[in-house]
């Protein structure tokens, strides 16, 4: 991430999305890079630009729901993405969850609130896992689904992987729910370093976020559950900073961020 977090907002209504720009302008180290009103236009700014966070809503005309939030993650592995509800449910954090989003609010959020969850996602927070602390039942479908797919469905193991040495470190520190300015200082590296790496592991997996490449490289023995200095693994890293625990697969989620 640069020095000022440049960022993206893909929001139907127009009204809101000058307000949302006109609010983080004001911000100190903040950039807002561009503004679009279909997420067409958005894929293109994003593409050329290359924010580090895009805020997108949910109403969009030509990708309703969390489809342009996804598509954005599979664009762009190292971009946060905070989804904007127009209306909040447990349902739709659900599926924010395994869009790969960083945080999930609603249009109502406060103008700080809002400036903190930018600033946290830019440096590769999964802030949504938070929301998960008063969400019992969407805690609860979030680690059913892990469950399912590191024990029900693992692959024997594999012996070739893809990835470096480097890149298995990362990983693993990845699943222990760390986020990429910790994995810097626990290997002595930047965070920007982290963040690169992270990014190679997404291409060469051809996955969306963090807790997809987990997975992947669980179901095909590349890590163990007992490779992470926790009890459990990374299920029992569902935290303020962890990466969400999701099942691999086209829609699954992690902060996938690198």
């Amino acid at each position: 991430m640069s020095e000022t977090i440049r960022v993206l907002i893909v929001e139907r209504e127009a009204l809101y999305r000058r307000g949302l720009a006109g609010c983080l302008a004001m911000e100190a180290g903040m950039s807002v890079i561009g503004g679009a009103a279909t997420a067409a236009e958005g894929y293109a700014i994003a593409d050329e630009a290359l924010p580090d966070v895009c805020l997108i809503g949910t109403t969009l005309v030509d990708a309703p729901g969390l489809a342009a939030a996804s598509e954005m993650r599979r664009r762009h592995p190292a971009m946060a993405t905070i989804v904007v509800a127009a209306v909040e449910t447990d349902d739709e954090l659900f599926a924010a969850i395994r869009a790969g989003a960083s945080a999930y609010c609603g249009k109502d959020v406060p103008e700080d609130k809002l400036v903190e969850l930018v600033r946290r996602a830019a440096t590769g927070e999964y802030v949504i896992n938070e929301q998960l602390l008063d969400k019992p039942y969407v805690a609860a479908r979030v680690l059913e689904q892990f469950r399912n797919a590191t024990v029900s469905e693992l692959a024997p193991t594999s012996a070739f992987a893809p990835l470096t040495e480097r890149e298995l470190e990362i990983l693993r520190k990845v699943s222990d729910g760390m986020t990429n300015a910790e994995i810097g200082f626990a290997l002595g590296i930047s965070a920007q370093t982290v963040k690169n790496h992270v990014t190679s592991i997404l291409r060469k997996l051809a996955v969306n976020d963090r807790t997809q490449a987990v997975v992947t490289a669980l179901r095909r023995g590349w890590l163990s559950i007992d490779d992470t200095p926790s009890t459990s693994g990374p299920a029992a890293h569902v935290g303020a900073n962890s990466a969400p625990v999701a099942p691999g697969g086209p829609n699954g989620a992690s902060r996938g961020r690198g």
